[in-house]
């Protein structure tokens, strides 16, 4: 998560478990004047072990006037923001702590520079109340037509998307259909999840002395890949498939995700632009916005061309490059939702005005919240290294030593106690947030342990998931190297 040190905050100061509630309107085409939807933000498995990083739908189209609910569903803390097209600062309302407290018009327009939940708060976090939040619900509602990406500033590619149409245009699906999409795409996500839980094998490796030095994982998160159908667009026959590889994402100052389009169906030696667009197939969302292009500075994705052989196939690879957004959550992943790959007719990119083909990137996004593995047998001398490797998460490693828990949001501005030390347990000692590596900020943290004991430590956040680990130190081995000095 980048919690206190998002792209948001920077800029805003510098420019100054619960269930989906069915409508009770009748039928899914039905208007009959302003409604109220219901949207979930996050979700978890029953051990919490697994929490599921999206918006549950993904997609919900509506009517202007219409109000949207999203409640959290999850004792994570997450957020709901949504970034206007207005180019000039005096758009931005005023916010008192901006990443934390709820700022901007309970009634969106689409242009005003900022409408945001704040951190949406679970009745367990240790918060101090001093600090305003939303509570586990947020509303906004919606006052003109478009269509709207909005993400959680906490986790990367954590986004959805509101369609709002004329007043009085009949709905797509009833809240009770949606409800039913929101159960089959958070059960994905979890799955995909706990996939991931069980892919990270215990690393030991030979130290000086004949010590040890032992790696943990902070959390995991599933391979950053989403699997795609482009579908033909009205009068045209092409259709195919998209393949989006990320590489590096979590692990690289230089992330990088690598599209594939293969369309077959075209007209042979015709050429077609492509690009990745923000919104959904039919429906973009606009990339302009002061806080827009700030916060997210790859907003549209031109990728190569596709020029048609003499059967009609043509495919294009392209490898998209930017670096990370420091502590912001514009770092380049694939979203949960809100990208759509958009094939043009002709040969020039013209962000969605045609189509031959399209498709909506769905990323199956996922958390684990747990120390992989969380009780680790060593020995005094051995080192311990603890890394984040996720791609769409912060965690942290704080050894509480007899002190309270910190108060969330205080703990996120707490300096690291240090890193590549020796430690003995007996004094509190705090990491801080380590994050997917870029500069100026902690990927990872190494700690020598010096005296024997059962040495428990937290992620202060995420505590309340279950995610708690132990050092368990024994006496200095004899027979260094030797079997059976495995972490368990």
């Amino acid at each position: 998560m980048t919690r206190f040190t998002t792209a948001l905050v920077a800029l805003i100061a510098l420019l100054g478990a619960l269930a989906l509630v069915p409508a009770t309107a009748a039928s899914a085409g039905t208007p009959g004047g302003p409604r109220t939807w219901h949207v979930l933000v996050g979700g978890q498995s029953q051990d919490q072990a697994v929490q599921a990083e999206g918006y549950y739908p993904h997609v919900i189209t509506i009517d202007a006037g219409d109000t949207v609910v999203w409640t959290l569903n999850s004792p994570e803390l997450h957020g709901v923001v949504f970034l206007g097209t207005c180019e000039h600062p005096s758009c931005v309302p005023p916010c008192v702590n901006p990443d934390v407290s709820p700022c901007g018009p309970h009634n969106y327009n689409g242009v005003t520079a900022v409408a945001q939940s704040g951190r949406m708060v679970s009745p367990v976090y240790n918060w101090d109340p001093s600090f305003l939040h939303s509570g586990t619900t947020f509303s906004l509602r919606f006052t003109r037509p478009g269509a709207n990406v909005y993400f959680d500033p906490s986790v990367s590619g954590m986004r959805g998307v509101v369609i709002v149409h004329p007043a009085g245009t009949r709905y797509p699906f009833t809240q009770a259909q949606y409800s039913e999409q929101a159960q089959e795409q958070l059960q994905a996500d979890l799955a995909a999840g706990t996939r991931a839980q069980g892919d990270q094998p215990v690393t030991t490796s030979a130290g000086p002395g004949g010590t040890r030095t032992y790696h943990v994982a902070l959390g995991a998160s599933p391979p950053e890949t989403a699997r795609l159908e482009l579908s033909p667009a009205a009068g045209s026959a092409a259709r195919g498939t998209a393949l989006l590889a990320g590489s590096g994402i979590g692990t690289s100052q230089n992330p990088s995700i690598t599209v594939t389009v293969t369309l077959s169906g075209l007209a042979p030696g015709t050429v077609h632009a492509v690009q990745i667009l923000l919104g959904v197939c039919g429906a973009p969302a606009p990339a302009t916005g002061i806080q827009l292009n700030r916060t997210f500075p790859f907003t549209t994705l031109t990728l190569n061309n596709l020029t048609a052989g003499p059967d009609g196939t043509a495919t294009s690879t392209t490898v998209i490059t930017q670096p990370p957004v420091v502590g912001g959550p514009g770092q380049l992943a694939i979203p949960s939702s809100g990208w759509f790959i958009n094939v043009a007719k002709y040969g020039t990119a013209d962000n969605g005005a045609t189509s031959a083909a399209c498709g909506n990137v769905v990323y199956h996004s996922a958390a684990v919240m747990r120390y992989l593995p969380q009780n680790l047998h060593v020995h005094v001398g051995d080192t311990v290294v603890w890394t984040n490797d996720t791609s769409n998460e912060g965690y942290a490693v704080t050894f509480l030593a007899g002190q309270p828990l910190p108060q969330i949001p205080e703990w996120y501005s707490s300096p690291p106690t240090g890193n590549g030390i020796s430690y003995d347990g007996s004094s509190y000692f705090n990491s801080g947030l380590l994050y997917a590596p870029a500069p100026g900020r902690n990927h990872s943290l190494t700690l020598t342990f010096t005296k024997t004991g059962i040495l428990p430590y937290v992620d202060v956040e995420d505590f309340f998931m279950g995610m708690q680990g132990n050092v368990i130190v024994a006496p200095p081995d004899s027979n260094s190297g030797a079997a059976g000095r495995h972490p368990e």
